[in-house]
């Protein structure tokens, strides 16, 4: 799954239930977060294709069980502001399992390769979270960053366990894409509530190629996309803008803020009792 400079290698909305008083509800948690989540801590696990890997879990406080999140980075690794991603679902009550997909391969960035291990990590993740004591296994969603976000869609097009080598009875809720590269997953249909969201300025991962991918698939995918906002507009390394790699990145405080809101009133919709 390679994410690469312009253009990319491969690759009616409609919403899940009225929104307005999740956003709402989005926002309070937003701001609840800082007091009511823990530091995270390393925890290593076997990827679905038997590699070890490992992720950084974080949770709220008490005994749970709690849904939970698993978070695919982007191609160039961890965000900058990976903790405060965590601490914003912990605050809304979600356990967060940020997979680090480079430290135990030895990798620095995979943006202008393929990337075949993001499903295998994210099944690998899934497993490991629904053996944990306080993580609600009926209840897991994955979310994904640029590449990772490519790593959602492909989950939410296939998310039972059984096609991934992990349980039977395991599967993804519910997936989110953070401007992701649409066009490699063209003409998937997606199983699970998906929210995809991406910028009007985005110009590694268009728009233009997210709304063909949801067009026809009502009751399934949501597309927001945020206008003049470009690529990787929630990591506040690239303030200011910065060409990496042949791409333009360019972080938004508001957008940023949006996208969290956002994100925790899908979660809030999807992942419900």
């Amino acid at each position: 799954m390679a994410l690469a400079p312009l253009p990319l290698r491969r690759g009616a909305l409609s919403v899940f239930r009225p929104l307005s008083a999740l956003f709402a509800l989005a926002a309070l948690f937003v701001l609840a977060a800082a007091a009511t989540a823990s530091a995270d801590r390393l925890e290593t696990f076997a990827s679905a294709a038997g590699e070890p890997i490992q992720g950084y879990l974080a949770k709220p406080e008490g005994a749970g069980p709690f849904p939970a999140v698993v978070l695919l980075h982007s191609c160039l690794g961890l965000p900058s502001n990976r903790r405060a991603i965590e601490t914003a679902l912990n605050g809304a009550g979600y356990i967060a399992l940020f997979v680090d997909e480079f430290s135990t391969r030895g990798l620095k960035e995979t943006c202008s390769v393929d990337f075949p291990q993001l499903v295998p990590d994210a099944f690998g993740a899934l497993a490991y979270l629904s053996g944990r004591p306080d993580v609600d296994a009926r209840r897991v969603a994955i979310v994904g960053f640029s590449q990772g976000a490519d790593g959602a869609l492909a989950a939410a097009a296939s998310p039972e366990g059984a096609a991934h080598g992990v349980a039977a009875d395991l599967r993804f809720r519910a997936a989110a894409a953070f401007y992701p590269p649409c066009a490699n997953e063209a003409g998937q249909r997606l199983a699970i509530p998906t929210l995809i969201v991406v910028g009007g300025a985005d110009e590694v991962t268009p728009a233009a190629d997210c709304r063909r991918l949801v067009e026809g698939q009502p009751g399934v995918a949501r597309l927001s996309v945020y206008p003049g906002v470009a690529h990787c507009f929630d990591d506040p390394a690239f303030a200011g803008g910065k060409r990496v790699l042949g791409m333009t990145l360019r972080y938004d405080a508001g957008a940023a803020r949006r996208g969290m809101t956002d994100l925790i009133a899908f979660l809030q919709g999807s992942l419900a009792r």
